[in-house]
């Protein structure tokens, strides 16, 4: 969507009927002992994905295992282990429920998980509420206006902070190069740069601010026991962003971020302005990604909570005490194990297997002869029929054919191939080059033909192994067959010249026999971008391991991944960027948010 388009869309938001879902009304009216209802404190959260926030509720049994987060997840369920539903909270949230960079769809109802970037998720508004719910026993509504991907200094970008402008050492840059250059617009490009970004600061501020409105003009439409005689109050403000200023070189050099605090302190002093409520308390969530690194950041942001104007009503909460070292210790751990468990078989440096590899030594080929011994069949064709065809480059280019006439079922156990070319795998062509390896000594030459179909045979004795799995070495994708059905495609490319490992399931391990055995493959070669030349790579065979072999393993690949690491990585649904999706660092989050802020009411 262009900004154009965005900003059309959002002037007509006040007036578009929005996708919502109402919870019904509470069992028991909101009232005081004296029988009268009580006010509603309104409290705002805003900010970009970590306020949406994307910690998956398949995380919150990691919550029980640390003493000191114990009692929290006994707030967060119910008698039943379930998320708690609170009785005495509504909530309104804004651009959680599609497309991070046009969703305008709102959720209501009474707060419980779910009001996360998506149905299975919680931001820190979660325990926010439950503890602003605890502590007050009052009514609370909140409205949660939040968008991934959106930065202060353009997209919330406050109205009293004035035009988007280059810091000098960037415009120095710029002036340097007329022409443009990598990240550089060209001279005459760059009054439509800065129109754009005229057109696409604010946006979001003003999104928020509407919000915001719309809710409290009619409450009663997110609340049903709101009570219009006792009113609300807009008692409090969390702001919880940052990210996407954090790794903005262009708008803070060198790592100074001086701006970033100039802007939220006209943020604060608009949006109070903007939502008449000149005193109104203010949490400023210090984004805390990565721990107690990035030092820089983390205190300009928080820098505005020490102004004398914001003394008394203004706090910053640093949640980089909240980041998890066992979850971020485990994680690169994580991509090691699955690169070593997705990896049947790696090349060394020139292209040969490499048989040292003491991960694959568990795992024992099936069947004889060997898969170094075996002999393929192979043919390869063009595709004839126009709709077939590409008229271009295109990196997808895995598809299926009409095959010529009588090869129909080419992969059928008892089809005549003794018409095709015999030869060892890999089948082959060009070379293949990637991470240092080069691939370029194949038994068998693919031919002229952009696809190919191979076949072989194989003679199994028994089959007593736990695991079954594929080893393949393919360039592009590929179907493979078993006795005449398929049992794997995968359509896309790959760049990584080593075997990979597809484990078999129990109905593929069922077309396993004793005795003879037909394996069949599809693919097709690749174009090189930079030259007409082509290139590929084919071989695949089947192998088993032992239920004792796979023990062994197992305890093999504890030395990188541990079940210390495993344990912790159940704690986490996302990357580290959105705190690992973690609903123990969220849920410490929204508690501390409250905890700061209800005490800063008048």
């Amino acid at each position: 969507m262009s900004w154009k388009s965005f900003l059309t869309a959002l002037a007509l938001f006040a007036a578009t009927v929005m996708s919502t879902v109402q919870a019904p009304a509470a069992e028991q009216p909101i009232s005081k002992p004296d029988g009268k209802k009580k006010s509603v404190k309104v409290f705002i959260l805003a900010g970009q994905s970590n306020m949406q926030g994307h910690a998956d509720t398949s995380t919150f049994d990691y919550i029980g295992k640390d003493p000191l987060t114990a009692p929290i997840l006994a707030e967060m369920r119910d008698a039943q282990g379930k998320p708690r539903v609170c009785e005495n909270v509504w909530i309104s949230s804004l651009g959680c429920g599609g497309n991070q960079y046009s969703d305008m769809l709102e959720k209501t109802g009474k707060l419980t998980a779910g009001f996360g970037a998506s149905d299975s998720k919680i931001g820190p508004e979660f325990t926010f509420g439950i503890y602003s719910e605890k502590i007050l026993k009052e009514p609370v509504l909140i409205i949660k206006t939040s968008w991934g991907g959106r930065s202060l200094n353009t997209d919330f970008r406050p109205p009293s902070a004035g035009q988007y402008k280059l810091p000098k050492a960037v415009q120095d840059v710029w002036d340097k190069y007329p022409q443009g250059a990598h990240g550089v617009p060209k001279l005459e490009d760059r009054k439509k740069w800065q129109e754009d970004k005229d057109a696409a600061s604010g946006v979001m501020y003003r999104a928020m601010i509407e919000h915001v409105r719309k809710v409290t003009k009619d409450i009663k439409r997110v609340c049903p026991e709101y009570d219009e005689k006792a009113g609300y109050e807009l008692a409090g403000f969390v702001w919880f962003q940052g990210f996407n200023d954090l790794v903005d070189g262009q708008t803070y050099p060198n790592q100074n971020y001086d701006e970033y605090s100039r802007l939220l302190s006209h943020f604060i002093r608009d949006v109070r302005k903007d939502l008449s409520a000149p005193k109104m308390p203010f949490v400023i969530g210090v984004l805390g990604v990565d721990g107690d690194k990035n030092v820089n950041f983390r205190k300009a942001m928080a820098a505005p909570a020490d102004m004398p104007e914001f003394k008394g009503n203004v706090v910053a909460v640093d949640t980089a005490p909240f980041w998890d070292h066992d979850i971020a210790a485990a994680q690169p751990k994580q991509g090691e194990y699955n690169n070593i468990v997705g990896t049947a078989h790696a090349l060394k440096k020139d292209g040969t297997l490499d048989t040292e590899r003491k991960w694959d030594n568990y795992w024992k080929p099936l069947g004889k002869p060997l898969p170094e011994e075996r002999i393929w069949r192979f043919a390869t064709v063009d595709a004839t029929e126009k709709k077939d065809k590409l008229e271009k480059y295109d990196g997808r280019r895995f598809r299926d054919i009409t095959l010529p006439a009588g090869m129909e079922n080419w992969y059928m156990p008892d089809f005549d191939d003794r018409e095709w070319t015999p030869g060892k795998a890999p089948i082959g062509k060009g070379a293949w080059k990637h991470s240092g390896i080069t691939l370029v000594k194949f038994p068998s030459a693919w031919g002229n033909g952009e696809f190919l179909l191979m076949r072989t045979t194989f003679e199994v004795e028994d089959l007593t192994c736990d695991s079954y799995r594929i080893a393949i070495l393919a360039r592009q994708g590929f179907h493979i067959y078993l006795n005449g059905q398929k049992i794997h495609t995968y359509i896309w490319w790959q760049d990584r010249p080593q075997y990979g490992s597809i484990v078999l399931n129990k109905d593929q391990i069922k077309l396993l026999k004793k005795g003879k055995n037909v394996l069949a493959v599809y693919a097709n070669d690749q174009y090189d971008l930079q030259s007409p030349e082509h290139y590929a790579a084919v071989d695949v065979w089947i192998e088993g391991i032992t239920k004792a072999d796979q023990q062994k393993l197992d305890l093999a690949l504890e030395e990188v991944f541990s079940p210390k690491d495993k344990d912790a990585l159940k704690g986490a649904s996302n990357g580290g960027y959105h705190y690992f999706g973690s609903a123990k660092i969220f849920a410490q989050m929204g508690k501390a948010f409250a905890e700061t802020l209800l005490p800063l009411q008048k």
